[in-house]
């Protein structure tokens, strides 16, 4: 019996490095992904190419105020109403990932020229908002549910008239938002489908990246990434979900292939998806599978694609058609 006692002796070895290896490798995946007041640099491939609207001139310092309001789950949030004299459809700005709201004023500034109230907030763990742990999709749809209840109540907003414009993860969280009654429409730019394909990529080139240079023996482990890869993403689920008691990948493809129940008194508010053909970091599969299951769901929905390859590069690629769209469908 000595050498069953050696084997289990060894097997158990190899499950305790196996699990210290997941633990490391999830607990360095959490700390980065999940990381407040992190901006992306402007020029690294995180940034994708993105360019915004030429500066356009802001409204009067009068018509911006300053709004502080607290999300349901008492995260403290800050943003930016900017109204009209009278009475008119607002528009959210629902920002990316670690590109917190002031890369978005000149956006802001060109939807308010069209004739529209803006609303610009940052999210959990972004800009001016509470330092806390960001999930890019899950956590944030309880800030944007609070961000549309305040633009709901600024007294120049028409009554249920709210449009989220999302950009990458704020379109997919406008996506992933419950049936509101006050949304009227969402335009998500450059959405990602489920947020699992998104991370294992991003882990895989991270991996890829500080690997490149290893030589001789050291290289076989490069054979290894792939596992690596998924070991890190499962280990970094299961321990976000211990320590947040809520699951970490978003699947805004599930919510807009849902049907609401027939006993719902809500509509379910139609969809303006925009996406550039060559998008460098979310690919065109994931915009092809949300007009998929929109459609299979009885989902109203306008595509406009661009071929560009530049990540929310639509805009750039035709402003003019870009912003024609936009009025359109917010009927400006």
């Amino acid at each position: 019996m000595v050498w069953f006692a050696s084997i289990l002796a060894t097997s158990t070895t190899l499950a305790l490095v196996l699990s210290w290896v997941m633990v490391l490798l999830g607990r360095r995946f959490l700390q980065e992904f999940t990381r407040p007041g992190m901006t992306i640099e402007q020029d690294t491939p995180l940034w994708g190419g993105w360019t915004f609207p030429d500066a356009v001139e802001e409204p009067a310092r009068a018509l911006q105020r300053a709004v502080t309001f607290r999300t349901s789950d008492g995260v403290l949030l800050r943003g930016e109403f900017w109204a009209h004299r009278h009475s008119a459809p607002t528009i959210i700005i629902s920002h990316g990932f670690h590109l917190p709201s002031r890369h978005f004023r000149s956006v802001a500034a060109l939807e308010y020229a069209h004739g529209a109230n803006v609303f610009l907030f940052d999210y959990r763990g972004h800009g001016e908002s509470s330092l806390v742990a960001t999930t890019c999709g899950n956590a944030e749809i309880n800030d944007l549910l609070a961000a549309v209840d305040v633009a709901t109540s600024q007294e120049e907003t028409t009554s249920a008239q709210v449009y989220i414009h999302g950009f990458s993860m704020g379109a997919a969280v406008a996506l992933l938002l419950p049936p509101h009654a006050a949304v009227a429409g969402i335009i998500a730019d450059s959405s990602y489908a489920r947020l699992d394909d998104m991370i294992h990529m991003s882990i895989m080139q991270i991996f890829e990246q500080e690997t490149a240079t290893w030589h001789g023996l050291t290289r076989i482990v490069r054979t290894l990434l792939p596992a690596c890869t998924r070991l890190t993403l499962f280990s970094g689920r299961l321990l976000f979900h211990v320590r947040y008691r809520q699951p970490l990948i978003a699947r805004p493809d599930r919510r807009i292939g849902a049907r609401l129940a027939r006993s719902s008194t809500f509509l379910l508010p139609p969809i303006l998806l925009i996406h550039a053909e060559n998008d460098p970091l979310v690919a065109l599969h994931h915009a092809q599978r949300l007009v998929t299951l929109a459609q299979a769901a009885g989902r109203a929905i306008d595509v406009y694609y661009t071929p560009c390859a530049i990540h929310c590069g639509s805009y750039g690629h035709d402003p003019q058609h870009y912003m024609a769209l936009l009025r359109a469908f917010i009927a400006l």
